[in-house]
């Protein structure tokens, strides 16, 4: 077996398994930006259609009717 080939391909394999670990937590770190950002817009989008839709009007407001003659 050949020593000093193995010994020179070891670091080598170590940092291309260092280097795909980094891009995996990465991929990671962006997949969950993007889950929070969509969750974020949901939110929003929700927040304004919850203010364009107008209140229910409560059955007990406005019902009196105060008439003078």
């Amino acid at each position: 077996m050949d020593i000093e080939r193995t010994q020179s391909v070891s670091p080598v394999l170590s940092s291309e398994r260092i280097a795909a670990q980094q891009n995996i937590a990465a991929v990671k770190l962006s997949n969950d930006a993007i889950k929070a950002q969509g969750q974020a817009s949901i939110q929003l989008i929700q927040a304004a259609v919850g203010a364009a839709t107008p209140a229910q009007p409560s059955p007990n407001v406005g019902n009196n009717v105060n008439i003078k003659v």
